[in-house]
């Protein structure tokens, strides 16, 4: 009897470690449930960085979820040791402690390794975010001269940025956020060298969001063609919030500031489309942007169509 009792601390303490995780698990799967699109969210046109603010909702709830728990168990668990050997009246066996003790260190070092990893996460999607609002507040600007701006522009498993379509083609607008590392005290603006293939930042290079930019360009390519039944040239852009670019050549698509969009828009070469056309466009548009693709849409081709 005097053996099962000692047990009985154990039993508690991984008792305590089980219930919790299960309650963290149950709460975590009630969270990424709420990323569902609300009925009333139906049929609106997004707005700028709509995906990330949801995702940023959902981890903020996770980290709060996982604070509570990392602060909460060491008292829980050491209630329950104190309860045991009250009502036992005697002193757990040092074996109990010792086991109660690394069990209740292992978990509350997942639970602290999982916060960190929801607080970086949370901090570039936070980063990303800010940078897609500056991007959309840039690009807006130019309705004033005729375009139309689609943000958070759904794609097969992933969201086009931005779509710009107007008097000058169709555009798709991909943002790069990075952290420039520049303090406020600092008068130097943070550059990066572009040769056209590749953006070399002062500790490192990237060609992935050329590359990125060009794929989701060739995408909206296909899937415009094939909804409207004509070849549709769409051009890739890539905005670079809080960084000035500096153009080593003058090949590749083009990479700017967003303050510089004006003058891009101004200067870059037409790829005019008849007003039939382009009505057409901005009506497909605008209908899958806010959810109301067709079927026949949805499921399209997959054949690419000759850009004109």
């Amino acid at each position: 009897m005097n053996k099962l009792s000692a047990l009985i601390p154990v039993v508690a303490t991984f008792g305590i470690l089980f219930t919790m995780l299960a309650v963290l698990k149950m709460i975590r799967q009630r969270i990424q449930q709420k990323s569902q699109r609300p009925s009333f969210d139906n049929h609106l046109l997004r707005i700028p960085s709509k995906s990330l603010l949801r995702e940023l909702d959902i981890l903020n709830e996770q980290i709060i979820l996982y604070l509570v728990g990392t602060v909460a168990l060491p008292l829980i668990i050491y209630s329950a040791l104190v309860s045991c050997s009250y009502f036992m009246a005697t002193k757990p066996p040092g074996l109990v402690i010792w086991i109660s003790s690394i069990s209740s260190a292992a978990v509350i070092a997942h639970l602290i390794l999982s916060l960190v990893r929801f607080l970086n996460r949370r901090r570039e999607h936070k980063l990303n975010f800010e940078g897609e609002l500056a991007v959309g507040h840039e690009l807006n600007r130019l309705m004033f001269d005729g375009y139309r701006v689609y943000h958070d522009f759904p794609a097969d498993n992933y969201n086009i940025d931005h779509v710009v379509a107007g008097p000058k083609g169709v555009f798709a607008v991909e943002t790069s956020t990075s952290s420039n590392g520049i303090t406020a005290r600092q008068n130097s603006e943070p550059t990066v060298n572009y040769d056209g293939r590749m953006l070399n930042y002062p500790d490192k290079s990237d060609f992935e969001t050329i590359e990125q930019a060009e794929q989701q360009a060739e995408w909206l390519s296909e899937w415009l063609g094939t909804t409207t039944g004509e070849p549709i040239a769409v051009r890739a852009i890539v905005a670079m919030p809080g960084w000035v670019v500096k153009r080593t050549s003058a090949d590749g698509i083009p990479v700017v500031n967003p303050s510089q969009f004006a003058s891009l828009f101004e200067h870059i070469q037409p790829r005019p489309l008849s007003e039939p056309m382009l009505n057409r466009i901005m009506e497909k548009l605008e209908q899958k942007s806010a959810g109301f693709e067709t079927p026949s849409s949805r499921n399209g081709s997959s054949s690419r169509p000759d850009p004109v």
